[in-house]
């Protein structure tokens, strides 16, 4: 499969969400995308993939 550049890509998600940037705006997204998406792939960890949070809410209260 061939790669897609930053551009293309950028592009394919503000169309996407019907967003419509000036010119300057675009490129500012071009440059922000690699690290957001190396930011957001970081948020998800597979050796902790099954582990629950270190705080649990539950919406019953303890008895007494």
């Amino acid at each position: 499969m061939a790669e897609i550049d930053t551009a293309t890509r950028v592009r394919v998600l503000l169309d996407a969400a019907g967003v419509t940037p000036t010119e300057k705006e675009f490129e500012a997204f071009v440059q922000a995308y690699p690290v957001l998406r190396a930011q957001a792939d970081a948020l998800y960890i597979e050796e902790v993939r099954y582990e629950e949070p270190a705080l649990v809410f539950t919406p019953i209260s303890p008895t007494k």
